[in-house]
């Protein structure tokens, strides 16, 4: 199979159509609102009929307009289908479009960081999977590569083959493939539709928390225009709530039911109660492990882990976890069992104390600023400046607190973040580019900051540190620099190195 041209499922024609169909349901539901069960009699339709004569002919025009720009969307859209296919050529894999904007690609399998298969809920009624491909390039690293819609056996079946050449391969087996598929894949971590809620209530964004909070509690104690009442911001409570629960909803119907599996080689999620996704990828694709410590995950010992893979994590409630919230035992089972070569060695080493110092600054001009630009709308702008000052100094201790690094020969471990502590564990050899920063008062103290990238989604990519002894950054610049895999890193300036 898929050995010769194949075509997209024919209900990609729907999907491509599918917010345009939607937009019009949407005009439609929106007239027929007041009619109710009127639209079930026939003095309905003869009143809209003579509504259309009364008209006359802009009516007629309009409904022509709308009428031909779906026929004419939905051709594009069955032409799009028609003419767009895709194949596996021995150890490549083919794509063409030949429609009007055409294209052709042939990319060695080799090349594939990571295949996806995702169903949302119409797709999971009519059968089919959507497969999403994503390249080892830095180019399209924020967006998927090809993306076809087939039956949701063929889907898996395109992503079991694609995966068991792009194996063979590296492995140097001219016989792979079969093995690959039947090797057995060993569970490692399992969180369920309880725990995924748990997950997005302990990770809640800490900006949008202290947002319903002051709109709940804060925001009623001040006088404005004279009243103490919410008459006037009624719309933002609900607003605020509906999105805070939609969001936990969302999140939790997306993270359900998530399970971590691997073999030899590759490491395979899935999720999903409602949409299902299933990720795999190679272990060696792994640029970064992050391990996140919100504020609320640490107050009741939780932490989950991320992953930066190149094509994992850059789409549309994609996930780039490992792990869901979970307690530290379990963080490092799941660590050891799938990442343990991203573990240093040297023990962490607190930040400087003049790091503090800045956010201290800082939380000093964001309370004034507050208390003037307050004070323009709120006769009692002084609470909320105090408040906003607190929060502040307690989030420059919290950064502070949560500052520390690490390296040795192959490892560089960085933690930092305000409300949100995070962990960032680094292989030399998958570091894109590396920056060490410094001015003429922290170069006279011996200290600097350092800025990295890693390919990986946009939340995992780019990291910086605090101020840290600058030798400790040029010695791990210097291994990045050198190692066999950074081929085209370079510092200070220097040609990068070509071999």
């Amino acid at each position: 199979m898929f050995e010769s041209p194949t075509r997209n499922h024919f209900s990609v024609i729907l999907e491509r159509a599918g917010a345009v169909i939607a937009f019009l349901l949407f005009l439609v539901f929106n007239d027929l609102k007041d009619v109710g069960w009127e639209i079930f009699t026939l003095d309905y339709y003869r009143n809209l009929w003579q509504m259309a004569i009364y008209e006359g002919k802009k009516s007629v025009l309009i409904g022509l307009i709308v009428f031909v720009g779906l026929l004419w969307y939905l051709y594009i859209s069955f032409r799009y289908w028609k003419r767009t296919t895709f194949y596996i050529d021995g150890v490549d894999f083919v794509y063409e479009r030949r429609t009007m904007f055409r294209a052709s690609s042939r990319l060695p399998i080799q090349n594939i960081a990571v295949v996806n298969v995702e169903r949302n809920i119409f797709e999971r009624l009519i059968g089919t999977a959507k497969v999403k491909i994503d390249l080892n390039s830095s180019r399209t690293a924020n967006s998927t590569d090809f993306r076809f819609v087939l039956r949701e056996q063929n889907a898996l079946e395109l992503k079991e083959k694609l995966m068991g050449i792009k194996q063979s391969l590296t492995e140097g087996e001219a016989d792979s493939q079969t093995e690959a598929e039947q090797e057995p894949r060993e569970q490692i971590a399992f969180f369920s539709v309880g725990e995924a809620l748990r997950h997005k209530l302990l990770f809640v964004p800490v900006m949008q928390t202290l947002f319903m909070l002051t709109v709940l509690f804060v925001l009623p104690q001040l006088r404005l225009s004279g009243d103490y009442n919410m008459s006037r911001l009624w719309y933002l409570l609900i607003v605020a709530v509906i999105g805070w629960v939609g969001s936990i909803v969302n999140g939790t119907l997306n993270l359900g039911n998530y399970k971590v599996e691997r073999d030899s080689s590759m490491i395979y999620i899935s999720c999903g109660v409602l949409n299902k996704k299933d990720y795999m990828f190679e272990t060696e694709k792994i640029n970064a492990v992050i391990i996140r410590k919100p504020l609320l995950a640490r107050l009741f010992g939780m932490a989950s882990i991320d992953l930066a893979v190149v094509g994992f994590g850059n789409e549309k409630n994609e996930t780039t976890h490992l792990s869901l919230a979970a307690d530290k035992k379990q963080i490092d089972a799941i660590l050891q069992a799938c990442v343990p070569e991203f573990t240093c060695s040297e023990p962490p080493h607190r930040c400087h104390p003049l790091n503090i110092v800045w956010p201290i600054v800082r939380a000093f001009l964001l309370g004034a600023a507050t208390y003037w630009i307050g004070g323009l709308v709120y006769k009692d702008a002084a609470v909320f400046s105090v408040i906003v000052l607190a929060l502040s100094l307690l989030g420059a201790i919290l950064e502070y607190a949560a500052c520390d690094f690490a390296k040795d020969d192959s490892i560089i471990r960085y933690t930092g973040g305000m409300f949100n502590k995070q962990t960032g564990i680094f292989k030399y050899g998958d570091v894109q580019s590396i920056e060490v920063r410094t001015n003429v008062l922290y170069r006279n103290l011996g200290l600097g900051r350092m800025r990295f990238s890693v390919l990986g989604a946009t939340s995992v990519r780019k990291h910086k540190t605090g101020l840290f002894p600058i030798k400790g950054f040029l010695d791990a610049a210097d291994l990045m620099v050198a190692h066999e895999d950074n081929v085209l890193l370079s510092k200070y300036g220097e040609t990068p190195k070509n071999n």
